[in-house]
């Protein structure tokens, strides 16, 4: 990747996102965390072309993985969204409800550094 892509990181466990952040970073990204939706909503509202792709966890508290891809889609809707989860349901994976929130890809928890890498550089290659 020529130039660093943006990665906007948001997990409600602290230990997490911060991990995400650094890995991130080491892996060649820019890259930013947040525990609170709400306040990763509101940065990424004032910074919408900033990011080429954001990092959700599944099941936050204040608001949920897909009330959040939405808005976000709403100020960019070329940003991709990549969901992490640990809470692995293929029904819900595969529900219409997710396929509306413009979810990107989902990954399980736990991810292994190479997959992630991989995979972030292949969704941020197309944007």
């Amino acid at each position: 990747m020529s130039t660093l892509a943006s990665v906007m990181v948001v997990d409600d466990e602290e230990e997490l996102a911060n991990l995400f952040m650094k890995l991130l970073k080491g892996s060649g990204f820019n890259s930013v965390s947040f525990t609170d939706p709400l306040l990763a909503l509101k940065h990424f509202s004032q910074n919408p072309q900033k990011y080429s792709l954001v990092l959700l966890d599944l099941r936050m508290p204040g608001l949920n993985e897909i009330e959040l891809a939405k808005r976000i889609k709403g100020y960019d809707f070329n940003v991709k969204i990549l969901l992490i989860t640990g809470f692995f349901d293929e029904e819900y994976i595969k529900s219409d409800e997710l396929r509306e929130s413009v979810i990107s890809d989902v990954m399980q928890k736990p991810i292994k550094l190479r997959e992630l890498k991989t995979h972030l550089n292949e969704l941020c290659r197309v944007h």
